[in-house]
């Protein structure tokens, strides 16, 4: 086990980890986070700041959740399972995740927090 990639699935968990806790805030506040938005959306601009929360909530806990998972997975794939390439599978996994998840918030954000 090399403790660089455990450190980065410790790392990569922690991120899933923050974005749920990111959304539960979120939701509960009714402020958009900026751990969400990029940063040419001014959410004080928004043309529905609340919209967007219900739109993004659950897809973004999902993302959270999954993104968790990648990191739990490979992290026992270097601790116990040792299943040859299964990293290299896992990232690709990953990628395509952070890709359709970005077109996702970017389309969002586009709808949503356009400026009125």
């Amino acid at each position: 086990m090399d403790s660089a990639f455990s450190f980065m699935d410790i790392i990569i968990m922690l991120g899933g980890v923050y974005l749920i806790y990111a959304s539960v805030q979120m939701k509960r506040t009714g402020e958009i986070s900026s751990a969400i938005v990029g940063k040419g959306y001014d959410p004080k601009k928004a043309k529905d700041p609340k919209g967007f929360i219900e739109y993004m909530y659950l897809k973004s806990i999902l993302m959270g959740v999954l993104v968790i998972a990648s990191g739990v997975s490979n992290y026992l794939n270097d601790k116990y399972w040792n299943i040859p390439s299964f990293s290299l599978i896992v990232c690709g996994i990953f990628f395509a995740l952070i890709v359709v998840y970005g077109k996702i918030t970017v389309d969002a954000q586009k709808k949503y927090l356009a400026p009125k």
